[in-house]
């Protein structure tokens, strides 16, 4: 189940279009209705009627304002802060068909629009349950059988609450609509309130079970009492109109959590990346890789002083880009990379000599990739896979474009290993693969696969998604 989740969420996080539609349509719903309510007038309105109408669309303004600011920040792309984003759109649409149903409601020739727009709230407030219940589980982070248990229920539950919206339609027991355009509710209403009962029961269990601060679990608390305190309190009393206002608050006090929240996991990620790059940076200038390049160097000045001349321009083009990646915040073109791959190659064959032979088959160069980041695969390639074995071998690395994604390949015939019992203790630079990783997944969605065999070598295959190439990393 969490692996599903997991899939769905990163699927709709990579969809570009969907946060800015979501402010688009949060802007046309506050259109909409003034332009509605200019067409109705004020005329005949009773004093709570404009009450109601005047938050609603101050709400509608405000949820607008706040998914604007959200689009604008190119770190809103926590699950957090996603499923905020959602939340806010599920209660301007609520909002909006509120606002509709006050602006029809009491004149007889919109009795049908009077109809359509309470059943469009009824199921407005459903989805706005639903997206409540999932934005508390995200931020109190509740796994586990509870969690798949309660992602079950809501998502089980969730169809007959919407279809009993619709059943209304024909059958009006949550509500009717008189022929004098007149709304009221219907002695079956309560049966409305059961999927939000049942939420607001799952919500207190996983406020109970969740292992968060007590402060983060009092603050996102707070966020939910106002609107669960007056949806109780006014559950059976309509007309009352504090309502939307009580969300109102409820969306700022959210919307505090979600800076907070964001501000934190962003100095948080900015120490892991920098700390990432220092040790990447220092993996690739390790003393016995400086000690045998030097080595090379001074045999060649004796020997070939033209060599060791380019050998030593080469060495001092590599320390450089080194250096330069901590500077380095966000992916490079691919042929930069590339650049500074062949300078290490280049001192690698220094060494080797006969035994390393390197094969380049670039069919594709329009992409962007963390700096450093085929160098450590490329030197586990040489060092551990042609460089165990007694006639040396061939390092090949390949580039390819596919529909959705690049190919970056690594393939050597060394050694190989078996991926199933390989130990943390091989001698393999397994800590540069884990920043590898990191840095390919936090900057590009990028994911590395890898395949070998005792005897047979080894091939390691990065995929960057097309997706994720303008994903930019601002951590620094």
């Amino acid at each position: 189940m969490e692996e599903w989740r997991e899939k769905v969420y990163r699927f709709w996080a990579r969809q570009k279009w969907v946060m800015p539609l979501c402010f688009i349509m949060s802007l046309i719903n506050v259109f909409l209705v003034i332009l509605f309510l200019e067409l109705r007038r004020f005329s005949g309105m009773d004093n709570y009627f404009t009450f109601t109408l005047g938050a609603d669309i101050v709400s509608l303004f405000i949820c607008s304002a706040l998914l604007y600011s959200i689009i604008q920040d190119k770190n809103a792309v926590s699950r957090h802060t996603h499923d905020f984003m959602i939340l806010i759109s599920s209660v301007s649409t609520v909002l909006f068909t509120d606002a509709c149903c006050w602006i029809v409601q009491g004149v007889e020739s919109l009795r049908t629009w009077n109809i359509v727009a309470n059943i469009l709230n009824y199921i407005g407030c459903v989805f706005l349950v639903f997206f409540l219940w999932r934005y508390v589980s995200t931020a109190l982070e509740v796994k586990g059988r509870f969690g798949n248990f309660a992602t079950i229920t809501m998502n089980i539950l969730l169809a007959p609450a919407l279809i009993l919206c619709l059943i209304n339609i024909f059958v009006p027991f949550y509500f009717s609509v008189d022929e004098a355009g007149i709304y009221q509710r219907e002695p079956a209403f309560p049966l409305s309130q059961v999927y939000f009962a049942i939420g607001l029961i799952i919500l207190i269990i996983e406020f109970i079970i969740s292992k968060e601060s007590l402060k983060k679990k009092i603050i996102i608390g707070s966020s939910i009492l106002i609107p669960v305190g007056h949806q109780v309190l006014t559950g059976y009393a309509f007309g009352l109109t504090s309502g939307f206002s009580a969300m109102l608050i409820s969306i700022v006090l959210m919307f505090g959590v979600v800076v907070a929240g964001r501000e934190k996991t962003l100095i948080a990620t900015e120490k892991e990346l920098y700390e990432a790059k220092v040790n990447v940076m220092v993996s690739q200038i390790r003393p016995h890789f400086m000690y045998n390049a030097l080595s090379s160097i001074a045999i060649l000045c004796k020997l070939n002083p033209d060599t060791a001349y380019d050998a030593t321009i080469a060495f001092s083009d590599y320390l450089r880009g080194n250096m330069d990646s901590l500077r380095q915040t966000s992916p490079v073109p691919f042929e930069r990379e590339l650049e500074h791959l062949k300078k290490y190659l280049y001192i690698e064959k220094l060494r080797f000599q006969d035994k390393l032979d390197i094969k380049y088959d670039i069919q594709a160069k329009d992409f962007e990739i963390p700096l450093l980041s085929i160098q450590p695969l490329v030197e586990n390639a040489v060092k551990h896979g042609v460089g165990m074995k007694d006639e040396g071998g061939c390092v090949e690395i390949i580039t390819r474009e596919e529909a959705d994604h690049y190919e970056v390949i690594i393939a050597d015939d060394g050694v190989g290993f078996d991926p199933g019992e390989v130990k943390k203790d091989d001698g393999r630079s397994h800590i540069g693969m884990e920043n590898t990783k990191k840095r390919l997944h936090d900057m590009c969605d990028a994911t590395i696969e890898t395949t070998s065999a005792p005897g047979e070598g080894t091939t390691v295959r990065i995929i960057l998604p097309k997706s994720g190439q303008d994903k930019e990393d601002d951590s620094l």
